[in-house]
């Protein structure tokens, strides 16, 4: 049968959503083909600008870092959500995630994960959380307990996705490739989804 890919990534731009007091993105020219032969740019970046994917550093004294991650943790079978009305994926929802996924994908850009929901995939093997929105946590949350539970337990948590409406209640085959960065508490990623 055919196979159709979706790019899940935010575009980064100068415009993206930040969280407070972290890092907005710039973009500006370095060289041109005009004055040096050649057109590059220097790029001032956050490691959570756009979309990104946590390491327990980001939280945790001495929690692993990104480039510790064998690269076969970026690939994952995931299970596409939404709580009806966005907010807490509550854990009466865990079920939902069919057998045989590592992963889960929640849309909607006010969705958070309940930590009980939280507790319960973990239980379920599933070790790659997908978050169109900015948090994992509820966004008024200071203490952040659902990205501590899920970093304690070594799972990959991913924000700012797009794209994900339209993929509700499938499973999709995802790739989420974060730069590879030494000592890194986070990274932007390129995420892609493969339907088959």
């Amino acid at each position: 049968g055919s196979v159709t890919y979706i790019d899940l990534t935010m575009k980064l731009t100068e415009q993206i959503p930040v969280w407070s007091g972290d890092v907005v993105p710039s973009f500006t020219l370095h060289s041109t083909i005009e004055g040096e032969g050649c057109q590059t740019m220097r790029l001032l970046l956050g490691s959570h600008s756009g979309t990104h994917i946590d390491s327990p550093a980001h939280l945790i004294e001495g929690g692993k870092s990104l480039d510790h991650y064998d690269v076969s943790r970026f690939f994952a079978r995931c299970a596409v959500l939404a709580p009806d009305g966005g907010g807490p994926l509550p854990a009466s929802m865990a079920a939902a995630v069919p057998s045989g996924c590592d992963g889960i994908l929640l849309a909607g850009t006010t969705t958070s994960l309940e930590i009980d929901a939280a507790r319960r995939l973990i239980s379920r093997g599933v070790r790659l959380f997908g978050f169109a929105g900015g948090s994992c946590d509820e966004i008024e949350s200071t203490t952040f307990p659902v990205h501590r539970l899920l970093m304690g337990c070594d799972a990959l948590i991913i924000e700012n996705l797009a794209n994900l409406d339209p993929l509700v209640g499938r499973v999709v085959d995802l790739v989420a490739l974060p730069l590879f960065v030494e000592g890194s508490d986070g990274a932007p990623a390129r995420v892609i989804a493969r339907l088959s």
